[in-house]
């Protein structure tokens, strides 16, 4: 434990719970807690706010041998896990069969984060929330991925729940997300399965959101040809795979039109980084040094660096100190600022990291108008 974090009992057990597997001395400890009695409203909010609800309830039934939690939490657990397998079942079968289309059409599309992730790392298409299917493409491929989507039945807007439809999206919202976002605007598609009910693809082409490409051209460069169940597919190689996942959390973290979708700090975003890294280390096919090259020549070092310090924070790891050195990193006050690219300049946070983790929202950091709000008021 990070002597560092003063930490409520319902905060710790979900730092506790946010992993594949809980070691004796994680369960002892989770079990003292659950035994004295948290607020458990208060942790299946967070849960659900940090994308783990499915992750810790397994281990909250499991380790609830006192009977302590009631059971109408207990059902919540139960079915939101398996609703959520049954969701990722039927969403990977579909991403399946896109990339068959993809590779039908000789296009690159590479599949990223939870559609790579469940399968690979998690082994457990139940344990991971998968809101969407990332790709990674290239910019001059951005029409013709659209069209073979919507050759397959997919629209560009927005699921409506209320009306179970897609709103088509505006022409200027599309090109707000194209200048702004790094990301074709989502295509979306109507499932007749209950649980299911929309299926979103999204499509990422500047993955650091710097406007050169470099990171986004070298990673789709470097991409290994082979199958994903069967399936011909491009992936990224391993070190890249896990260097993406930290600039996708670096990216969402200091950016100011994540903490707008409150969505800036997230855990599973750390649960997948040390995840991820866990496997490479027990098949001994992590190489720091080799790990730390590739981050600087993808001009990353500051997104790896600074994902793995509060991985290391959060889970009482060491990660960081095996990057330190060989990263060279000698100023880290880039770990407590934000908003570099929306503002001109980075600003700093009021709010330690660990408020700022557990807030349900912090947009109350936010100064000043950002370039992306500056650029929708134009707009309208």
């Amino acid at each position: 434990m990070n002597e560092n974090i003063q930490l409520q009992d319902h905060e710790r057990l979900l730092l506790l719970c946010s992993r594949i597997e809980m070691t004796v001395e994680n369960e002892e400890e989770a079990k003292v807690i659950i035994d004295k009695g948290f607020d458990i409203d208060t942790l299946v909010s967070l849960a659900n706010r940090h994308k783990v609800l499915q992750l810790i309830g397994g281990h909250l039934l499991r380790l609830d041998q006192s009977g302590k939690i009631k059971n109408m939490y207990k059902r919540l657990f139960n079915s939101y896990y398996i609703s959520n397998k049954h969701r990722n079942e039927l969403m990977f079968a579909e991403g399946l069969q896109v990339l068959k289309a993809f590779d039908q059409e000789s296009i690159k599309a590479i599949p990223l984060k939870g559609f790579v992730l469940l399968p690979k790392v998690y082994k457990d298409m139940g344990l991971r929330i998968c809101n969407d299917l990332d790709f990674l493409i290239d910019l001059s491929d951005r029409n013709k991925v659209s069209q073979v989507l919507k050759s397959l039945g997919y629209v560009i807007g927005d699921y409506d729940w209320s009306s179970n439809t897609i709103n088509q999206v505006s022409r200027q919202e599309e090109m707000l997300w194209k200048m702004h976002i790094g990301n074709i605007y989502p295509h979306v598609k109507l499932s007749e399965d209950p649980i299911v009910r929309h299926i979103d693809i999204d499509f990422s082409y500047d993955v650091d959101l710097k406007k050169n490409y470099q990171a986004s051209k070298e990673l789709l460069e470097n991409a290994v040809q082979t199958n994903l169940e069967d399936t011909p597919a491009y992936l990224l190689e391993e070190m890249d795979f896990l260097i993406h996942i930290a600039i996708h959390l670096y990216k969402e973290a200091t950016n100011v039109q994540w903490v707008l979708l409150h969505a800036d700090l997230n855990l599973i975003k750390f649960c997948d980084l040390r995840e991820c890294t866990l496997n490479l280390l027990e098949s001994g096919r992590l190489d720091w040094n080799l790990l730390a090259k590739r981050a600087k020549d993808l001009l990353a070092t500051e997104a790896l660096f600074y994902s793995f310090y509060y991985l290391d924070y959060l889970y009482d790891e060491h990660y960081s100190d095996e990057l330190q050195p060989i990263l060279n990193i000698r100023d880290e006050t880039f770990l407590e600022k934000y908003g570099e690219l929306d503002y001109g300049s980075a600003v700093k946070w009021k709010k330690s990291f660990v408020e700022r983790f557990f807030s349900l929202s912090n947009a109350d950091e936010l100064e000043g108008t950002s370039r992306l709000e500056q650029f929708k008021e134009k707009m309208t």
